[in-house]
């Protein structure tokens, strides 16, 4: 197995994911470095990166049948089986979180039910229990579904991800400089990339929404009426 130590020392700390306001390392510093993989490596890299972060679309629909397949043909190309588990576990979420969606929304019943990994046949056989019977395997399942219910998707994805990459971590910090280390890494800083922009993101909705107010304040309506009476 290569060993990565000028790559891997050359990689910054990432702060807790809840501190990251900004990314110690731009993208394109980053891919600059990553430069020092192998050719193979590289691959693995981009095919883990692929798998483990996709379009926010897609991680709120269920996959279909031959997704599914194409998602496990492409998990069978990874060569570390800390990093297939890592993704696995990644894509195990995503099922059962949409199938939570699903259901609250009414849009299909279990028969339609398409999912990945290995809790898919029993939220099938159990798709009316309000966890799938998982409460006991998945405590902290029984954390997000509240906020599913009431519909605070920015709160339940910081949670998630700040969950992942504790998961991440873990297996980073297992390994010393090798391949798994780097992946891990890079998708910690893909998280954190997604982390930042979501909190500019709210900024911005919240911003808004606290200009609709001011400006639907009777004082501030007044105010504004005398200034344009002035200038006409």
């Amino acid at each position: 197995m290569t060993g990565y130590y000028t790559l891997v020392t050359a990689l910054p700390n990432l702060p807790p994911l809840a501190q990251c306001k900004q990314l110690p390392i731009s993208r394109i510093a980053l891919d600059r470095r990553l430069t020092m993989l192998s050719d193979e490596d590289l691959q693995q890299l981009q095919l883990a990166e692929k798998l483990y972060h996709q379009s926010d679309l897609s991680l709120q629909t269920l996959p279909d049948q031959t997704l599914v397949k194409d998602w496990q043909h492409q998990l069978n190309q990874l060569e570390s089986p800390a990093i297939r588990e890592r993704i696995q576990f990644r894509l195990e979420w995503q099922t059962l979180l949409a199938a939570l969606r699903y259901r609250q929304q009414g849009r299909i019943g279990p028969e339609h039910f398409s999912g990945f990994g290995r809790w898919t046949g029993q939220i099938r056989r159990r798709w009316h229990e309000p966890l799938f019977g998982l409460d006991n395997a998945l405590p902290f399942l029984a954390e997000l579904q509240p906020l599913l219910q009431k519909g605070h998707s920015g709160e339940l994805e910081q949670q998630l991800n700040a969950w992942l990459w504790k998961d991440l971590l873990f297996v980073e910090r297992s390994f010393q400089f090798t391949l798994e280390t780097v992946i891990c890494f890079v998708l910690r800083w893909g998280l954190a990339e997604k982390h930042i922009k979501s909190d500019a993101t709210q900024a911005l909705v919240s911003f808004q929404r606290m200009s609709e107010q001011l400006l639907e304040s009777p004082a501030i309506t007044q105010h504004l009426q005398s200034a344009f009476e002035e200038l006409s």
